[in-house]
């Protein structure tokens, strides 16, 4: 579910941007469209298109809210502060102003193909005048204008000369008679349908009944216009002062005055005739020219939907609709939008560390800022489209910008990457100050409270003689396996794993390293042994590497009997994948071995030429090659003789990164052990798979039946290529299941049987497995310290490479705050994998006792452990006593994860480290 919610939270933050990003672009253009038409077409794309990407900045918050219900606050404070918040209040303005101006301009309705022409004027009276309001022009009746001319009243229209304007019958090209009555027609109205007359009114003043020409010169003036001034002489001259702005026609709210003949059509006067094409000029249409021709004719030439005169049916022309596209209103806040979602995704892919106040304050007021600017420069637009002549910009123009803008934006880009890069580099050097440069405390008191003390004093028993002496010689070489494949192998003496050690609890142990010819370096770790802090054997931490020709000495005391491991921790991913490791056996001082006793350690080895399987890096960071699972050096079945009814004790060791699925079958079995730690009560399983951990150990225990028992590994995403898969070990929980490896072992009476077939039943559960006994940290526990490490992934830059980093509370190594503890300290920590990889954590020195999984509390024996596999979406909560004083490492143990930053570090209060890490310094720990 979390893992699902996290994944989610990724995709929508993404797909937030985009969607915003079209959003704003169309928002930001609507107002340079040519037409009236292609802004209202394009507007109701814009209201779909805004309509859509509310629908999704929606979704993106109610995502990260789940998130933080399904995993917690501390889990998904950053996505909710970073992304929901920003994202909800531009949304807010985004819904409130823009989607009803984006409303209003996709409403208004399209303009017809065409104006009608105005009517022929009958029996002395105006022609109507078509709005849109009023519908088709309205005028008399075909059958009264019949009725007039018999009468007398009305001259029949003369008959078509040659040569005579279309549409205007009786009217030649050179000459037009004045008869009375002589309609106005404009035959320049715009393709839209817009009228000439909406609004205005007519005033016609005529000549007297008896003939006597009327005063004074007959003009038709349009009193909409901003001052212009022209005439049209001799009876019909017009005047058109000039639409608004926003596309209205040349007598929108003017007025029309028409001075005609006498009542018996006898000329005014001496000015019968209207001079040949009297030139009538609309000042609105930017010098386009019309002519009135024959009986006031008005024809005009140009096209008046590219410049701005076009009126729609709701009376609103281009101009207006354009401001209206422009408005702030409408602009801004989608593009304010697409800030806060740009920002939301970068801080989603790429989250910042706590505390999260002071980073907050700074996204809004940068937002703020950047709203205020986006207003700015909106007001300037809106002012540069009222000036008068605009046109719309030429496409090399807006390719020119365009282009401009993505050079601008990836100059950009590549600087900050460039400096993001420099500044992810790794120190040199990195001592002591770099280990607690930031603390965590957890809730409890802060440094400086207890003495001082030095690491490098902390070692174990100096002098004595010892009861177990080894040497571990590690050497690089070619080495083959039982079954035959070779490795570009580092080993310890020659071996593949290095021998195993075994000793007893509380003994004397010392182990001489002796480095012979391994360039990087060498130490030795005691996975899961609560040694002193000086003989972990972590480079730059607890000592330094040991080159070639050099030696170290480790003595201590192991405190507990188990099954644990060694290997080395300086380059580690590298020397563990390669080599450098074994098994460490403790047992009980009064134990005698009873029956068969198998340490059975799993590794997937780098093969050399071998076909199938997945592929190992190669470069600095491994040797490259097919990765193969064996048991020990064995990648094929090996046999053993076990008489029936003889003890098994199966010690399994992870010797990899990602989980490992066992099976066992043809027994039924116990988990006696895990990661060195008895279980209470322990069971009887039949046909259930094991699922180690990286790093993790299970001790199974039966008796060998009449029949064979199976070891196999039935599923192996170390060998099976999804490691380095883009989910890596998790897969979504099939750790490579789909392949069963070849490794296994077969333990039969007989030494001849045929193996059965690997179990399929469901997998282990050590919460719930084995007899409650006492521990502590009950229910009621009051705790000293409280942490909360939430594993997580980050895309950015690690020591200069871009990568998909592994990090804790958004930081990566060296950059997160070390856990502050005092000794005696009881600690509560909570695990949230919210990544996309499973993270086996790994605490140095201390043992941790799981108390709950995703809020269900273990009811089973007390799961101690030191090697926690969190799987993607899962939440632990453990604690611990401290009580190995010291500076700890606390990482997750798939090794190249903590190679690309997933570490940080116990320490306590007053102890420091002499030594340091760092490229300059050759101690590399991972």
């Amino acid at each position: 579910m979390v893992e699902n919610l996290f994944e989610q939270n990724l995709l929508w933050a993404v797909l937030a941007a985009v969607f915003w990003g079209f959003a704003a672009r169309g928002a930001r253009s609507l107002a340079t469209r040519g037409t009236a038409r292609s802004i209202r077409r394009r507007a109701r794309l814009g209201l779909v298109l805004l309509s859509v990407s509310l629908l999704v900045l929606t979704l993106r918050v109610a995502l990260a809210a789940a998130l933080a219900l399904a995993a917690g606050w501390t889990a998904a404070a950053d996505f909710v502060l970073f992304a929901a918040v920003p994202l909800a209040l531009a949304g807010a303005a985004a819904g409130t102003l823009a989607l009803p101006v984006y409303r209003r301009l996709a409403a208004r309705t399209a303009p017809a193909a065409e104006a009608p022409a105005a009517p022929e004027i009958a029996d002395g009276a105006p022609a109507a005048v078509p709005t849109a309001a009023s519908g088709p022009p309205r005028g008399p009746a075909p059958a009264q204008r019949e009725a007039a001319r018999a009468e007398g009243r009305v001259p029949a229209p003369p008959a078509r000369s040659a040569g005579s304007t279309p549409g205007y019958p009786g009217a030649s090209d050179d000459h037009a008679s004045g008869g009375d009555r002589a309609p106005v027609r404009d035959r320049g109205t715009a393709r839209g349908g817009a009228s000439g007359r909406d609004g205005g009114s007519t005033r016609e003043s005529r000549s007297g009944c008896d003939g006597t020409p009327a005063q004074g010169r007959a003009s038709v003036r349009d009193r909409n216009s901003a001052g212009e001034s022209a005439s049209v002489r001799d009876r019909a001259s017009v005047r058109d002062r000039g639409t608004a702005r926003g596309g209205a026609s040349g007598r929108d709210g003017g007025s029309t005055r028409e001075s005609r003949s006498g009542c018996d059509g006898t000329p005014a006067q001496g000015r019968a005739s209207v001079p040949d094409r009297a030139s009538v000029r609309d000042r609105n249409s930017a010098g386009e020219s019309a002519s009135v021709r024959e009986r006031g004719s008005v024809r005009e030439r140009g096209s008046v939907q590219d410049r701005g005169s076009v009126r729609d049916r709701s009376g609103a022309g281009l101009d207006e609709l354009r401001r209206a596209a422009a408005d702030p209103r409408l602009v801004v806040p989608v593009r304010s939008c697409f800030a806060a979602s740009l920002a939301a995704a970068a801080l989603t892919l790429h989250p910042p560390a706590p505390p999260y106040a002071g980073l907050l304050v700074l996204e809004l007021a940068v937002l703020a800022v950047a709203a205020g600017a986006l207003l700015l420069l909106q007001q300037r637009r809106l002012a540069a489209l009222e000036a008068p002549g605009l046109r719309a910009p030429s496409t090399a123009g807006r390719l020119l910008r365009s282009t401009a803008v993505a050079t601008a934006v990836a100059v950009l880009a590549a600087g900050g990457c460039t400096l993001a890069a420099q500044q992810s580099r790794l120190p040199g050097r990195m001592g002591d100050s770099h280990h607690r440069h930031a603390y965590d405390t957890g809730g409890g008191p802060a440094a400086g409270r207890a003495p001082a003390r030095d690491l490098a004093a902390l070692t174990g028993p100096r002098t004595g003689t010892p009861d177990r002496r080894f040497t571990l010689t590690a050497t690089e070489r070619s080495l083959r396996l039982a079954s035959g494949e070779r490795v570009a192998a580092l080993a310890f003496n020659g071996r593949l794993p290095g021998p195993e050690l075994r000793v007893r609890r509380g003994e004397l142990v010392e182990v001489v390293l002796v480095n012979q010819d391994v360039e990087e370096g060498v130490t030795v770790h005691w996975h899961g042994v609560d040694v002193p802090v000086a003989e972990d054997g972590v480079a730059g931490v607890t000592q330094d590497a040991v080159r070639p020709g050099g030696r170290h000495v480790y003595r201590f005391r192991p405190p507990r009997a188990g099954t644990f491991w060694y290997h080395s921790h300086q380059q580690s991913g590298t020397a563990v994948r390669r080599g450098l490791f074994g098994a460490l056996i403790v047992e009980e001082p009064a134990e005698r071995p009873v029956g068969v006793d198998r340490t059975v350690v799993a590794h997937a080895w780098p093969v050399e030429g071998a076909a199938g399987g997945g592929g190992a890096p190669a470069g600095p960071h491994g040797p490259g090659g097919v990765m193969r699972t064996a048991l020990g050096d064995d990648t094929r079945l090996r046999r053993e003789k076990v008489p029936e009814g003889t003890p098994v004790r199966l010690r399994l060791v992870n010797a990899d990164n990602c989980p490992r699925t066992y099976s066992l079958a043809g027994a039924p079995f116990r988990v006696a052990a895990i990661d060195g730690n008895d279980v209470s009560g322990p069971t009887a399983l039949e046909g259930e798979r094991l699922l180690i951990a990286g790093g993790g150990r299970f001790d199974v225990v039966f008796r060998q039946p009449a029949g064979p028992v199976h070891l196999a590994v039935s599923g192996d995403a170390n060998a099976s290529g999804a490691g380095g898969g883009f989910e890596g070990c998790g897969e979504d929980g099939a750790y490579g299941t789909g392949r069963v490896q070849t490794a296994s072992l077969l333990m039969d009476p007989s030494g001849t049987a045929a193996p059965p077939p690997p179990a399929d039943g469901p997998l282990f559960d050590p919460l719930r497995y084995g007899s409650p006994a006492s521990a502590p940290f009950g229910p009621g526990t009051a705790y000293d310290r409280d942490f909360h490490l939430v594993l997580g992934n980050s895309l950015g830059f690690f020591d200069g490479r871009p990568m998909l980093m592994w990090t804790v509370n958004n930081a990566a190594y060296p950059d997160v705050p070390a856990l502050l503890v005092r000794e005696g300290d009881r600690v509560r920590t909570a695990f949230v994998n919210r990544s996309l990889d499973d993270h086996p954590m790994h605490l140095h020195g201390h043992r941790m006792l799981v108390l709950s999984r995703d809020g269900e509390r273990a009811t089973g024996s007390p799961w101690w452990t030191d090697t926690l596999n969190v799987a993607p979406g899962e939440r632990y909560e453990v604690a611990f006593r401290a009580d190995n004083p010291g500076l700890w490492m606390d990482h997750c143990h798939n090794l190249d994860h903590a190679r690309d930053g997933m570490v940080l570090h116990l320490a306590y209060d007053g102890v420091s480290s002499p030594y340091e890490a760092g490229r300059s310094t050759g101690n590399l720990p991972e």
